[in-house]
């Protein structure tokens, strides 16, 4: 099974279809997706803290582009949930689950966020893809 896609996201949360066209929205799930947010979301998680903790200011300054129209902000609960929602249908292939709900921490340099998830590796699941991450001679 690949990696999770924005119409993965849209099916597990019918309530977010608001969302199915927002450039914004699908471009903060493709960020979160790439391999270096991936591996950060993952690492956050497995040393207890919100997953987003590391790249929390990333996901703001989509929102804050003032070079373009929004169609949603991150003043809104439900924008800042459905964010939320986007990592945990892109962690759940690596067997993750929300654990708990956390406060970010304060050099998390979050502005909009205020509380996140922490996920930790559901050994009940069986995940369909893993971080490999090797030494190797140069």
């Amino acid at each position: 099974m690949p990696k999770a896609v924005y119409n993965d996201f849209i099916a597990q949360n019918p309530n977010c279809k608001i969302f199915a066209d927002d450039e914004d929205m699908i471009y903060t799930f493709n960020m979160l997706s790439c391999d270096i947010f991936l591996v950060q979301l993952l690492e956050a998680s497995d040393f207890g803290k919100p997953a987003i903790a590391p790249i929390v200011t990333n996901i703001e300054h989509v929102f804050m582009d003032c070079n373009k129209e929004h169609a949603n902000t991150l003043d809104d609960s439900f924008t800042k949930q459905a964010v939320g929602r986007m990592v945990k249908t892109i962690l759940e292939p690596f067997g993750y689950t929300v654990w708990k709900q956390k406060d970010l921490p304060k050099n998390s340099g979050a502005e909009k966020f205020q509380t996140a998830s922490v996920y930790r590796r559901d050994m009940a699941k069986t995940a369909t893809l893993r971080v490999k991450k090797t030494i190797e001679e140069v």
